[in-house]
């Protein structure tokens, strides 16, 4: 820019020191060429006035960036002012973060209150359902031992009231068989009295009152005969069952004892109480009872043997001929017709 300035201003006095020498004297050359000369004043004047327009354009560049200038050397070499609001703007923001730090110690002493208590409710909870377990089987435990003991208790009852019953049965049985044998002993005078000593086979058989009654003998005779079968397998039974507490005994020194320790000595505190045999019979337990066929009228030499018993009379129904027990449990056989 200043060699730009020094051309301009040395075109400036190169024209102004040929307009000061402009009238001293005149050339030839001058008067010769005087269109020339013109022509070249006013080339140079052009060329001034073109100079003088770049040079205020440069002037006016040159002025902004000084301004620019100046500006970036204040905004780099020179520090800049403190705002007026910047302590607040910090104050606020470390008041912020201080009051957000304490609201999050806050939540974090209550969580960890809520977490100790969830753990001792949760141990208390445990400890409590722990209890009602053992509770629950304990009396679970203690419901199944009575359930067993009530059964077993109620099983000897039952033996005990079926066996008697089974006995009165037998003995109603055997009352009726009695009382059928009366009867057939009655049918058998009155035929005797009736038709004398020849009623032979074919006069029993014809007779329909006298076939009843054998039937009749044949069928309590087998019912009996199953009464008895029955009531000795309940007597074995019983003994079994009370056979039982000398096994549990045993059993208590062995290593796998029984689950149920109340049901060891059910059978030595419940005896089996049996009642006594009839009069007028043998023993129930008694093995010899024996139940023979039914006689058939075919037999003479049975029926012969039937009437010397009946002339020697009978301990029990001797006034009216009736035939008792034998001795050895035995029912004796009627006499025939």
């Amino acid at each position: 820019m200043e060699l730009g300035m020094e051309a301009v201003e040395d075109d400036i006095c190169i024209l102004k020191h040929e307009t000061a020498y402009g009238g001293a004297g005149e050339s030839p050359v001058s008067v010769c060429a005087g269109d020339e000369s013109v022509a070249s004043h006013f080339a140079l004047v052009t060329a001034y006035e073109d100079i003088k327009k770049r040079l205020r354009d440069t002037e006016r560049e040159n002025t902004l960036l000084r301004k620019r200038v100046k500006q970036l050397e204040d905004k780099l070499f020179r520090p800049e002012a403190p705002s007026p609001e910047g302590p607040q703007y910090v104050n606020k923001a470390f008041s912020a973060y201080r009051g957000i730090y304490m609201e999050k110690e806050d939540l974090q002493l209550e969580l960890n209150k809520l977490k100790r208590e969830k753990s001792e409710s949760e141990r208390l909870l445990n400890e409590q359902l722990q209890a009602k377990e053992m509770e629950l089987l304990q009396l679970k435990t203690e419901m199944e031992t009575s359930q067993v003991m009530k059964s077993l208790t109620s099983t000897q009852d039952y033996w005990q009231v079926d066996r008697i019953n089974s006995e009165l049965k037998i003995h109603t049985l055997q009352e009726e068989l009695e009382r059928m044998t009366l009867e057939k002993h009655r049918l058998q005078e009155h035929c005797e009295d009736s038709s004398g000593t020849n009623c032979d086979q074919n006069h029993v058989e014809s007779n329909p009152s006298d076939k009843a009654v054998l039937q009749s003998y044949e069928a309590l005779a087998t019912e009996i005969s199953s009464l008895h079968s029955v009531l000795k397998q309940q007597s074995d039974l019983m003994k079994k069952l009370g056979d039982k507490p000398q096994l549990a005994a045993n059993r208590r020194a062995s290593p796998n004892p029984t689950h149920y320790p109340g049901a060891l000595g059910l059978y030595s505190t419940s005896p089996v109480l049996l009642p006594p045999p009839p009069l007028n019979q043998a023993s129930l337990d008694d093995s010899s009872w024996s139940f023979p066929s039914p006689p058939k009228p075919s037999d003479a030499l049975f029926w012969e043997g039937q009437r010397q018993g009946l002339s020697q009379g009978s301990p029990i129904h001797s006034s009216r001929g009736s035939t008792p027990i034998s001795p050895n449990g035995d029912w004796a056989k009627p006499p025939p017709y």
